[in-house]
């Protein structure tokens, strides 16, 4: 199941691309918080729109990555990803609001700078929190909608319709700590911050963890 914006012949390649091009930057940018936020992970992990791969560096040698990735020109990019860091790779090629696992079969759900490209965020969010045993881990890491009338919140806006076509569905200016807020997760933390970077329209972003 894909939507409007899965595996087109030109945008498809070139998000792949972009993404392995990336990867020491966002390394460098997010590559501590991601250590802390993945540490003691457990032996199974789900990762929402694994993209090339860039997560798996954060993840014990092992683990078995199950991997919710519906574009089909990232797959290449993560078996070899999974291969160089001794992951057990399982990539089912879905959207994050179809997820074909179980009731309560995962401890561990990862998204980082996914849940912008999601069409139905709500249906997302419940997805993950139907695979979820109880007191399982959503652990996420997204950019978020900037402060109503602030300059960055301009710019969000402005270079919005473009950023969505070019970049899997994205939405510069959504908000997406209420959605998650909503979502009935029996407990949520969550922190604000701005991890500035030449890429404006990921500014700012949120931290958190959620527990079923």
């Amino acid at each position: 199941m894909t939507n409007q914006f899965e595996n087109n012949a030109i945008r498809g390649p070139i998000n792949s691309w972009l993404l392995k091009v990336m990867s020491t930057y966002m390394h460098y940018k997010f590559g501590d918080i991601k250590n802390a936020m993945f540490k003691d992970h457990p032996q199974t992990v789900v990762e929402i729109g694994s993209g090339t791969g860039e997560n798996m560096r954060y993840l014990r040698k092992g683990t078995h990555l199950i991997a919710i990735e519906p574009n089909v020109h990232m797959h290449e990019s993560l078996e070899k990803a999974a291969e160089k860091y001794g992951i057990h790779l399982e990539i089912r090629s879905l959207i994050g609001e179809a997820i074909d696992l179980d009731d309560e079969s995962c401890e561990f759900v990862v998204s980082t700078l996914v849940l912008c490209t999601v069409k139905d965020l709500e249906e997302c969010l419940q997805q993950i929190k139907r695979i979820l045993k109880p007191s399982g881990k959503f652990v996420f890491i997204e950019h978020v909608k900037a402060r109503e009338n602030s300059v960055l919140g301009m710019i969000q806006n402005l270079i919005h319709k473009p950023w969505h076509w070019c970049f899997e569905g994205c939405h510069t200016n959504r908000d997406i700590q209420p959605y998650i807020e909503s979502a009935g997760f029996s407990d949520l933390r969550v922190e604000t911050y701005n991890l500035y970077s030449p890429i404006v329209p990921i500014i700012p972003q949120i931290r958190g963890v959620a527990i079923k």
